[in-house]
């Protein structure tokens, strides 16, 4: 079909996790998680005891900070298909300052890490996959894609 005969329309836009704007991709699936039961933030991170990186010196002050790693969990899973904690947690990382001394890069927590995907594998939307890491259900992929889509279809719309 010619696209230059009057009256056809443009073909839609690909919308996939690869396609749509990451902040916004992310900020949107961390707003759908909140409607999980599964998916909820632990008491000690509510009082500020665990701290993402041994290189941070506090804990992190946005309350949607749970809901947010969260998101951004499935949204590395959606790009890599497989991954695994020690993976992410070199992805999660940070420099650490020494003062004097030079910075080194530092690994982010584990547990934090550890933690959400146990909960996102409750909710159905992670699965661990034998001697690769975990990967997204059809589910996960499901979610990813019809969030990415529904940002790409907004910011065709607004153009």
């Amino acid at each position: 079909m010619n696209m230059s005969q009057p009256g056809t329309k443009p073909a839609p836009p690909i919308s996939n996790v690869y396609s749509a704007e990451p902040t916004a991709l992310i900020k949107r699936l961390s707003e759908k998680l909140r409607t999980y039961p599964d998916v909820n933030v632990p008491r000690e991170v509510k009082l500020g005891f665990w701290k993402t990186s041994c290189a941070k010196e506090f804990a992190p002050e946005n309350d949607d900070f749970w809901f947010v790693r969260a998101a951004s969990l499935l949204r590395r899973l959606a790009l890599k298909k497989e991954i695994g904690v020690s993976r992410l947690r070199k992805e999660y990382g940070s420099r650490q300052r020494n003062g004097l001394r030079p910075a080194r890069f530092r690994k982010a927590s584990g547990k934090i890490i550890r933690r959400i995907l146990q909960q996102l594998e409750k909710a159905g939307l992670v699965a661990i996959e034998k001697s690769a890491g975990r990967k997204l259900t059809p589910t996960g992929h499901s979610l990813v894609d019809k969030v990415a889509h529904e940002i790409v279809r907004e910011a065709t719309v607004s153009k």
